[in-house]
């Protein structure tokens, strides 16, 4: 499947760090530099940290609990991850979840429109979730 460029360029502007999206605005439209920033979902530095929230319960339950709380009624993502055999496809989360945290590294499952992700970050339990702000 091809890059939703689309749905990459609205996770960058709902998700990541301020001072970086426009740097990433460019990045994700060169497969060459989109490189890079699948490179910064490894140690999280992509990310706006206030917004994340640490998954402490067990991964699918909490993501399905914030899917419903969000009225969004699909459990299909969007992959963006270092694991080259699942970036830029989709998947159902039940299917996609076990590649994830096994991998354990550089991974964001983006449900809706960019409205809520699952992030998982190099080393063990270092896993987020994470709603798109109003108006963004």
């Amino acid at each position: 499947m091809a890059q939703n460029l689309a749905l990459e360029v609205k996770v960058i502007n709902r998700f990541a760090t301020k001072s970086k999206r426009d740097r990433y605005l460019q990045f994700v439209t060169s497969a060459k530099n989109r490189k890079k920033l699948i490179a910064d979902l490894h140690g999280g530095s992509f990310y706006e940290h206030s917004m994340l929230e640490r998954v402490t319960g067990i991964e699918g339950d909490v993501i399905g609990q914030a899917l419903q709380r969000l009225g969004i009624a699909s459990h299909t993502c969007y992959v963006i991850s270092e694991n080259t055999s699942i970036d830029t496809l989709t998947f159902d989360l039940n299917e996609v979840l076990p590649k994830v945290v096994v991998w354990g590294a550089g991974t964001m499952l983006v449900f809706g429109e960019a409205d809520f992700v699952f992030v998982e970050l190099a080393g063990l339990k270092n896993r987020f979730t994470a709603q798109a702000p109003m108006g963004r």
